[in-house]
């Protein structure tokens, strides 16, 4: 009996006891999880916005077939088969594949430009297990960027896709917080779904390591990639995260990953981005509206060394020579952006379109000086595309004199650009092409016009009938209506 009172009193005591105050999180702990949230709120905004790449190239293809307006080979059902085989089987590892992220209401989608140069044909794989064929409406071989867009038409329906606000990297500083977004390893063609990764920003305006036999080809260093532009991430990029989105933590995007930096033996820790800043933002529009990017010149040419921003040579009739710039002349700002050295110099000429002034700060013979010139249009080598291009004039088609540097009959830049304005294209059969002008010649004047700029060529000709005289570098010519 007594031993049953025990047990019952124990039990008593044990029911009455008081429980156990729930633990209260640590202040600490309020914080990373207040970060968690917008970390994955973050993801789960922009995810949907990028894309998986896949390309089908031919061996050794000189040009990308799969273009806006350009004609294409027929599709037969057996060019189809293995490419449907590789993206609809589950365990299917395709090797040319890359990443895009949609920028536009129309499906735009912007990426790489290496991720679909040289296409015949474009499968993109979107959320929801979306799958389309695509075409490219731009590129630019410069900054190695492109943008494409569904391929529209009967039996095509739209694809349901949601595009990115665009951010400024400009506003972004070491230690930033940012998200990578893209189909390493292909991983997003199988379920359209993008993986994530997140990290600082290491570093702003870099130039990324490439191997000594790049480095050796000095045409590269004309390449905006090249020059000191990039974003450089801590997040690691693999294989296929070229042309993903990377995001701030407002959901924008502020860079477009563009390669990885990793030496032989070592694994990759860490990755670049091509910024949104002034130059991206440029490029980016006039891709989207399948335009060309044109880039401005001035037409100079610096001694060699790290940190010179000397002048060497000006190229005779180059703006830099009509601007009364010399050789020994400094460069030390451009529309108050400090030049210290050839790379700056590129950079800071490049973020503005040829027809644009810039007020140069130099230094000549110990005294500083002041120069506005109007500058003009860098030549770019390599594919460029653009679905939207010019109108032309009774066929033809013109450019600014630059257009000769990079011509398969170039000039020496040492020895002078033409004046006037440079002919880009006639059209077969056209009235400029029975006249007898072909690509390459230039146009000094039409009728008593002297023109120096396409801008001043179309104001010149506009509205003209009748038979036109244009004096060309061979002479007196005239184009018939």
């Amino acid at each position: 009996m007594a031993l049953l009172l025990c047990l019952v009193c124990s039990g008593i005591a044990w029911q009455e006891a008081p429980p156990t105050a729930p633990a209260t999180a640590s202040p600490a702990m309020d914080v990373v999880t207040a970060f968690e949230k917008v970390l994955t709120d973050v993801v789960a905004r922009t995810e949907g916005s990028v894309v998986a790449i896949h390309r089908n190239k031919e061996e050794n293809a000189r040009e990308t077939q799969a273009v806006r307006g350009r004609n294409r080979p027929p599709r037969t059902e057996v060019m189809e088969l293995p490419l449907q085989a590789r993206l609809t089987s589950p365990t299917a590892i395709s090797f040319d594949f890359g990443s895009g992220v949609v920028i536009g209401d129309e499906g735009e989608i912007l990426t790489t430009f290496h991720v679909v140069r040289g296409a015949t044909t474009l499968i993109v794989r979107a959320a929801e297990r979306q799958e389309f064929e695509a075409e490219v409406i731009s590129a630019d071989p410069r900054s190695d960027l492109a943008v494409i867009a569904p391929v529209a038409g009967p039996g095509r329906p739209k694809p349901r896709l949601k595009p990115i606000p665009l951010g400024d990297s400009g506003q972004l500083r070491k230690g930033s917080f940012l998200i990578a977004l893209g189909n390493p390893f292909n991983a997003a063609a199988q379920d359209g779904r993008a993986n994530a990764s997140w990290g600082i920003l290491s570093n702003i305006a870099r130039q990324a390591a490439f191997d000594a036999e790049a480095r050796s080809d000095q045409r590269l260093g004309l390449q905006l990639p090249h020059y000191p532009t990039l974003l450089q991430l801590d997040s690691k990029l693999n294989l296929g995260m070229s042309g993903g989105a990377v995001v701030n933590m407002k959901g924008e995007l502020v860079g477009l990953t563009t390669t990885a930096a990793s030496p032989s033996g070592y694994d990759a820790m860490a990755g670049y981005a091509f910024p949104m800043d002034a130059i991206g933002r440029r490029v980016v529009q006039t891709l989207k509206e399948g335009r060309e990017v044109e880039y401005g010149l001035l037409g100079v040419r610096y001694l060699p060394g790290p940190k010179n921003n000397v002048i060497d040579v000006v190229t005779p009739n180059s703006p830099a020579s009509q601007g009364k710039l010399m050789p020994g002349d400094s460069i030390v700002a451009i529309n108050d952006v400090p030049v210290l050295d050839f790379a700056s110099l590129m950079v800071a000429v490049s973020a503005h379109a040829p027809g644009d002034k810039l007020n140069l700060k130099l230094i000549r013979n110990g005294q500083e000086l002041e120069k506005t010139l109007v500058i003009g249009k860098f030549p770019v080598e390599g594919e460029i595309i653009a679905s939207v291009r010019p109108a032309s004039w009774r066929g033809l088609r013109v450019d600014h004199p630059s257009l000769m540097i990079g011509a398969p009959i170039g000039i020496v830049p040492d020895e002078g650009l033409p004046t006037g304005v440079v002919i880009r294209e006639v059209e077969t059969e056209s009235p400029a092409d029975k006249a007898g002008l072909r690509p390459y010649q230039s146009i000094r004047q039409v009728g008593d016009q002297s023109v120096s700029n396409p801008a001043e060529f179309a104001k010149a000709v506009a509205g003209l009938k009748g038979p036109v005289r244009l004096m060309t570098d061979r002479g007196p010519i005239v184009v018939e209506p």
